[in-house]
């Protein structure tokens, strides 16, 4: 059996819309799943942030990054405090030597897949969408590189909407105006940040040009390299949407 099948089996890699609540994102998972062979699935409470912080934590702690590298070097010229511990069973941090943080991120974003997205047989391009991404913004770059690097063929759709809209809908519109345009504001230059940082994986996305029609979506289509069906989408942008 393949190592990590569950995150490989999506030969077409995955697609995350990255947004903010009351964006519309519904609809961007819905036309997504208009394409054929996709299978884009709605949130799930930020989980992948858990994961990341984890990934993170055993590639950077220097508990175990020390232990790593100093594994490598003859006993004379690794770290005093190492020396007589590495390896040893009486050493308080043993056996953090032999976590290997790539094989350790590959396992739990395979469980994420296999666990959480789980798509079906005939799925081209998974991955979902979430709303959480920047609530933890001094991870956010470091949180979605992770997700870049370990998830095959990674793309990023960041969606926005118009702040009046946003804040006019469900939650927002129970507090404050500025407090929620601070937020969104917040939120919207993270998404800049990023898409500009790597424009050959990520993408900004406006509602209001998603509801316009066809011609605007037709560029999302472009940037994942799929054709577009426009009765498909036509049917998609004519569905009402509760949520």
């Amino acid at each position: 059996m393949p190592a990590y099948r569950h995150l490989y089996a999506p030969q077409g890699g995955y697609v995350f819309v990255v947004t903010y609540g009351r964006s519309g994102s519904t609809l961007t998972q819905n036309l997504l799943n208009a394409i054929p062979g996709y299978a884009i699935r709605g949130e799930n409470a930020n989980l992948t942030h858990l994961f990341a912080k984890a990934i993170h934590l055993v590639r950077e702690h220097e508990m175990f990054r020390w232990r790593r590298e100093d594994l490598e070097k003859p006993r004379d010229e690794r770290r005093p405090y190492l020396k007589p511990i590495l390896g040893k069973p009486w050493d308080p941090w043993a056996g953090a030597e032999k976590v290997d943080p790539d094989q350790f991120s590959l396992a739990l974003m395979d469980l994420f897949v296999r666990q959480v997205l789980r798509p079906p047989k005939d799925c081209r391009v998974s991955g979902f969408k979430e709303i959480r991404f920047h609530e933890d913004a001094a991870f956010f770059r470091d949180h979605l590189d992770i997700m870049r690097t370990v998830f095959p063929k990674a793309r990023f759709l960041f969606q926005r909407r118009n702040h009046e809209a946003v804040a006019k809908s469900s939650w927002w519109a129970k507090q404050p105006r500025e407090k929620v345009f601070a937020q969104l504001r917040q939120a919207e230059q993270l998404f800049l940040a990023y898409a500009a940082a790597h424009p050959d994986c990520a993408m900004m996305l406006d509602y209001e040009g998603l509801v316009s029609g066809p011609d605007y979506i037709r560029g999302m289509h472009d940037f994942l390299g799929e054709a577009m069906d426009r009765q498909a989408v036509e049917a998609v942008l004519a569905r009402s949407l509760r949520h």
